[in-house]
């Protein structure tokens, strides 16, 4: 994968944050009222309560077909939740594992450099005290992805 360990801008990364503010706020509000230990099935239904309440637009499981050499491909993939943003789409994964691994990562990885959107967002339930909560950037300029 193209991920690489560089360092943001200060600036960059406080906008980046700020863009993902309310995102980031609706991940922690579903933890709260539902613990660790529900399937990952649960959590995505209370985030898409949340966001409808909290009127931030979203697609839920939003198809995107990849292409290859210049052929959309008939496969697909599925994301949990694609948020359109004017900057640039979000993509969130949610999980409810013991631990995020590389195979979670990789497969965000995949979502954000197949789609082109720069941002996204992997997110375990199952951990505790907390959410494990995981930000990437994916430059387009040198096809990067760097966490944030």
């Amino acid at each position: 994968m193209i991920f690489e360990k560089k360092e943001l801008d200060h600036q960059v990364k406080e906008q980046l944050k700020e863009y993902t503010y309310d995102i980031v706020g609706v991940l922690f509000e579903v933890y709260k009222n539902l613990p660790c230990g529900f399937p990952e099935y649960v959590y995505q239904e209370a985030l898409e309560v949340t966001f409808k309440e909290k009127e931030i637009p979203f697609e839920k499981e939003s198809l995107f077909h990849p292409s290859f050499n210049g052929k959309v491909l008939k496969s697909y993939f599925k994301m949990d939740f694609m948020l359109p943003r004017p900057k640039g789409n979000i993509i969130i994964e949610c999980k409810a594992v013991e631990r995020l691994s590389d195979r979670e990562r990789n497969q965000l990885f995949s979502y954000m450099v197949g789609t082109r959107f720069p941002i996204g967002i992997l997110v375990n339930f199952s951990s505790y005290p907390t959410i494990q909560l995981e930000k990437y950037y994916f430059d387009r300029r040198d096809n990067t992805i760097t966490s944030f």
